[in-house]
This record gives structure tokens, sequence and C-alpha cells, in this order.
């Protein structure tokens, strides 16, 4: 569990990219670095943006709010590490970390300024900027446990 920031995850991302892949991704990552770097883009600009899918309205509000206030809750989360956005467009393996690692610190940039109300999460459904701040954090930090751990 990690208490640092969207922010200062990115930060630190920046300056261990030097580091090996092995000693960042979590263990059994089923994707490298660069596309485990786009996955999480991709999940940050959706919120701002607008996800390509979402989940039943049912699932929601029920699961998928509870999955999102036991997150909050533990500070920590826990889900399947190769599990791709639905209806994102699909992870480039060859995509260098230089432009993936970019791609990232574009779009926290892009999050950190956005105001107004953001778009439901696919799962989770309406985040406050605060819960999605905490939640982005988290997913990082349960992909890339070694930028916790530096």
């Amino acid at each position: 569990m990690s208490s640092l920031t969207l922010v200062q995850l990115t930060e630190r991302l920046h300056k261990d990219l030097g580091r090996p892949e092995r000693d960042l991704l979590a263990p059994g990552s089923p994707w490298n670095l660069s596309q485990t770097l786009q996955h999480c883009a991709q999940t940050v600009r959706y919120s701002a943006t607008g996800y390509p899918e979402l989940k039943p309205a049912l699932f929601r509000a029920t699961a998928g709010a509870l999955a999102k206030r036991v997150f909050l809750r533990r500070g920590a989360m826990k889900h399947p590490l190769g599990a791709e956005i639905d209806g994102a467009p699909p992870l480039d393996p060859g995509l260098p970390v230089t432009e993936a690692a970019a791609g990232f610190a574009d779009v926290v940039a892009l999050f950190t300024g956005h105001v107004g109300e953001h778009a439901p999460h696919p799962a989770y459904g309406r985040c406050t900027h605060d819960e999605f701040a905490r939640l982005h954090a988290m997913h990082l930090t349960e992909h890339l446990p070694g930028l916790a751990h530096a």
C-alpha cells in the first residue's frame, strides 16, 4: 500500500525509467512496462473524457460501488492485472517505454487540470475528482509496485 499521490508516482516513474522492468512491474504481470503504462494512461484519460463502455447500471450501483468503497477504505486495490478496458484500443507491445511514459504523464496533466464532473467509471460509477485521483494512484501502484517501494 502506498500513500503517494498520482502526481508523485508519475514523477517517480520519470526518475525510475532506467530501472529494469522486473523491478517496477507486479510479479506475474501479463504486459510489458510500455503496455502497462498505456493501460494506466487509458483509464486516467477516460475518467476525464468518458470510457468507451460501461458495465450495466445495476452493477455500477451495487458490486462496483461496493468495490470502490472497499478500495478507498483500504487504500489499495486488487484486480486482474491483464484486464483490458472494454472498448479501448489494443495495447501496443512495441511502443517504446519512453513514449508510453510521456503519454502517461500527458494524461495525468490532463486529469490534474480537469474541472467539472468526471465521466462515470465502467464499474464504480460516479467518482469525485479526489476519489478518481486516489483510485488512479492505487491502480498504478498495483500494476507498478516498484514505484511505491523505490
